[in-house]
């Protein structure tokens, strides 16, 4: 029963479709993969170029930019563990620190 009720549901809606695109005459509507084919121009450059193309390059980018951060963060995890390891890699603690500022603060000259 639901079967007979689908197949009329879609025999009216492509019944009522088509009534549609006669009564509004709409036929150059572009398809997903036609709105990708159309041409841009590149104001700074004056050069066109496919949508699509653009994309790509983009997606090009992106993907070198995720390698990069990959990269790097690998390199922090690496420093991090030589800096556990090896005692004479100590980072300074801001009280430690032989900078004027720091030697200001411990003197409480200028609060």
């Amino acid at each position: 029963m639901k079967k007979i009720l689908f197949n009329i549901r879609e025999f009216l809606w492509v019944c009522a479709s088509e009534v549609e695109d006669w009564l509004y005459p709409y036929r150059n509507r572009l398809t997903p993969e036609e709105r990708f084919e159309v041409r841009v121009k590149d104001p700074y450059t004056e050069e066109t170029y496919m949508v699509e193309e653009l994309i790509q390059s983009l997606n090009q980018k992106v993907d070198a930019l995720y390698d990069d951060m990959v990269w790097v963060k690998h390199m922090i995890t690496e420093h991090e563990k030589l800096v556990q390891l090896n005692p004479k890699f100590r980072v300074k603690k801001a009280s430690e620190s032989f900078s004027v500022s720091g030697s200001i603060r411990s003197s409480k000259i200028n609060t």
